[in-house]
């Protein structure tokens, strides 16, 4: 009888022992699934701005203009004092230049090395910074602006010297 109970208690052992690898191995597996489905990133669906997607004040722009804005790759933008308007690309944009007159739109110096940022506000032109530059008596290069506008302050390269610009 004691033999009895001793292979009762083993097979009782043994199913136990197997269900809880059974279980283990279950959650092991769900957790897998679950972590590989939470970190499976969902690209974005790319959806073209609307001219009703503007903060509150901002002018709606009129659907068809702004259609073709972005038709033609535009920015829909304030545009200086004239206000909202289409930006288009140049069509020389990234092009080493010494001067503006070698681009459709002007000829930006390096916004790294002539600017400088302020927490306050947009990145200013580092008069200091351009001054020494300018003082090596050597051609800086520039690039083309990639947008045919180019409205606020920035370093323009103008026969191979830094210039300080803003344009409203």
């Amino acid at each position: 009888m004691f033999q009895r109970i001793q292979i009762a208690e083993f097979r009782a052992r043994k199913v136990l022992i197997l269900f809880l690898i059974a279980a283990g191995l279950c959650i092991v597996f769900s957790a897998c699934q679950s972590n590989q489905a939470a970190t499976t990133p969902i690209p974005p669906t790319p959806t073209m701005p609307q001219p009703t997607d503007f903060p509150a004040g901002f002018p709606t722009p009129d659907p068809d203009e702004f259609e073709a804005c972005m038709e033609e790759g535009g920015r829909w933008e304030v545009l200086g004092f004239s206000g909202p308007g289409c930006n288009l690309p140049s069509s020389d944009g990234g092009k080493s230049c010494m001067d503006s007159e070698e681009c459709e739109s002007g000829c930006l110096g390096d916004p790294n090395l002539v600017m400088i940022t302020d927490r306050f506000g947009p990145p200013i032109p580092d008069h200091t910074r351009m001054d020494e530059l300018n003082a090596k008596n050597e051609e800086n290069v520039g690039l083309c602006s990639s947008w045919q506008g180019n409205f606020g302050c920035h370093v323009w390269v103008e026969k191979g010297r830094y210039v300080a610009i803003c344009v409203d």
